[in-house]
């Protein structure tokens, strides 16, 4: 398995080289996600820095080079370690050098209001749903599959998402050309309403499934995108001849519940794998599942009318009461500029069945994040007393640099955590192919090539910013002011504050926070250790110098176009 990443390349001035990029590509490794081939850091004087930002010629040899920065402490009060560097100097002194043409030094000094919600939630987790690319992956060879399902799956190695979408398929007609999307189509397990349940189908997800829960996973959800086609009015997965028309058959309504309820509990018996949650709608009320004859990379798809899903979920209930079933319902897994509206036309004994409200965040572009209505959408749900999950969300039609679309990303995150105060948070397609924003990951769906050759995206990087530090059973402190650009989170059990700073602008921001009300384990004038890693253009969770911090207050300089983690712990002398 080729894994191809982006790296700087820092040339001795002697050997008289302007060319500061070079394409590293390199074997996994199982702790690459934070002991990564570093860039170099160059300590430079004010004067030469004032050259290089001036844009003149400047001689960095004249910085003093350190090839490994980590060795390196510095606190507010002097030296640490033996090395004569103070906090502020660090901060300004030191560069990660990406490419000299980006520098700017520009700065902002942000105070972030010391008042976060004392009302915090407790942090559930990060996954991905795994139609389609699951149907895909499940059919390579071992060791690209096990390569794939680490880099998601394992906290050392990757990621460490601990949730599963599963998606329960429909099954295509196979006497029509549904044209679905590559690996669109998802086997069903009942061919006909008279044909038995065929358990060998979609043995490909099932493999990734369960690679998931042997790295670590251990919360799984069932979703459906669409009723067998049997159980359609059209006879198509893909939806129904007319836009916003609902598809389920009335007449199937039973079917599909006891369709979904014995999937699940199928994976119970057979498997020892519990869903959590099962999903019965995806994206029910936004209008465009219909039968498209003119588009070739269909998916499946059924609408459902507000009516229609009012009706179906006591159905689907009783299936699971029947059964003996503890998998809870969500709902409704639509836009969240829809769910208030969907919320608002179901009735007390609706709601009473539904355990959790599910929402995909998408806006057309990173610029129209207010369109998403997320402070609505949460207070809706708080008002039925419902928690909330974000659980689809990918770049739908983002233009721009990698690091523009990745940051986007991150901002995006931090707006469903603070904003929404979503539990938990999910990609869509984790891996995808090439020629698009869409994927973490990035690699041809064919199996000619093997081994395959991955594309790790800017965004994979960025979202590990987030979840390899705010673990589930974390609390996270939702903040009204900069809800975009800081997220504060707690882990009680670990004794540690993480705090993600994100900053897209062009200028290098100051920012200054009073952890006090995070860390009631902190005492007053402790020191606190800060690990610092940060994404940018060039950098990849790259870990930092670690700072020294006299406990409530903390001060950190954010680089232009990146986003730093700190995670805060007393340090032990």
């Amino acid at each position: 398995m080729a894994l191809t990443q982006h790296r700087a390349l820092i040339v001795p001035n002697s050997e008289r080289s302007r060319e500061l990029r070079m394409p590293h590509a390199r074997p996994l490794h199982r702790k690459f996600a934070t002991h990564a081939h570093r860039t170099a850091c160059f300590v430079l004087s004010d004067e030469d820095r004032d050259a290089v930002a001036g844009g003149k010629d400047s001689d960095l040899a004249v910085g003093r080079l350190l090839i490994n920065p980590l060795d390196f402490q510095c606190d507010s009060y002097g030296a640490v370690n033996g090395n004569h560097l103070k906090q502020d100097e660090i901060q300004r002194s030191w560069f990660w050098i990406p490419a000299l043409s980006t520098f700017s030094f520009k700065e902002e000094l942000v105070i972030l209001p010391a008042n976060v919600s004392s009302k915090c939630f407790t942090w559930e987790g990060w996954g991905t749903s795994l139609c389609w690319w699951a149907n895909f992956a499940g059919g390579l060879q071992s060791s690209d599959r096990d390569c794939i399902l680490d880099l998601l799956f394992d906290l050392d190695k990757g990621l460490g998402m601990n949730i599963a979408r599963y998606n329960i398929g429909g099954g295509a007609n196979p006497e029509l050309n549904e044209r679905l999307r590559p690996f669109g189509c998802m086997p069903g397990f009942k061919p006909g309403p008279t044909v038995a349940y065929d358990w060998s189908a979609d043995s490909r997800q099932r493999t990734i499934l369960l690679g998931a829960r042997d790295r670590g996973a251990t919360v799984f959800e069932a979703f459906s995108n669409s009723p067998p086609h049997w159980m359609t009015l059209s006879g198509s997965v893909t939806g129904n001849t007319r836009w916003g028309q609902d598809n389920l058959d009335p007449a199937y309504d039973v079917a599909f519940v006891d369709y979904l309820t014995e999937v699940v509990k199928h994976y119970q018996d057979q498997w020892n794998l519990h869903f959590e949650s099962i999903a019965p709608f995806n994206e029910p009320v936004e209008g465009w599942w219909n039968i498209n004859k003119e588009k070739t990379t269909a998916q499946e798809g059924c609408n459902f009318s507000i009516s229609s899903m009012r009706r179906l979920i006591p159905k689907l209930k009783d299936a699971l009461a029947h059964k003996k079933l503890q998998t809870k319902i969500s709902a409704f897994d639509s836009w969240s500029q829809n769910t208030t509206r969907i919320l608002l036309g179901m009735d007390e004994d609706v709601l009473a069945a539904i355990d959790r409200i599910n929402v995909h965040t998408y806006v057309f572009h990173k610029s129209l994040e207010n369109w998403a209505k997320r402070r609505q959408v949460r207070e809706a749900s708080e008002s039925v007393g419902k928690k909330i999950w974000m659980s689809e969300y990918g770049p739908l039609n983002w233009h721009g640099e990698d690091i523009d679309v990745a940051l986007g990303l991150g901002r995006h995150i931090s707006l469903d955590l603070n904003e929404l105060q979503a539990s938990a948070w999910c990609y869509w397609q984790a891996l995808e192919m090439p020629g698009s924003f869409w994927g973490l990951i990035q690699t041809s769906f064919t199996y000619d090539v093997e081994p395959k050759s991955l594309i790790i995206t800017k965004q994979y990087y960025v979202l590990m910013q987030f979840t390899k530090w705010i673990r589930p059973g974390c609390h996270i402190f939702p903040v009204e002011n900069f809800a975009d650009s800081f997220l504060a989170s707690a882990d009680p059990a670990a004794k540690q504050v993480v705090l993600v700073f994100i900053n897209a602008s062009t200028t290098f921001k100051h920012f200054g926070f009073d952890v006090s009300l995070l860390a009631p384990w902190f005492k007053t004038d402790d020191k606190l250790e800060a690990t610092l890693f940060r994404t940018s253009a060039l950098e990849n969770h790259e870990r930092l110098p670690s700072l020294i911090f006299t406990f409530p207050s903390i001060m950190i300089l954010v680089n232009s176009k990146s986003i730093t983690t700190m995670v805060l712990s007393k340090l032990i002398s």
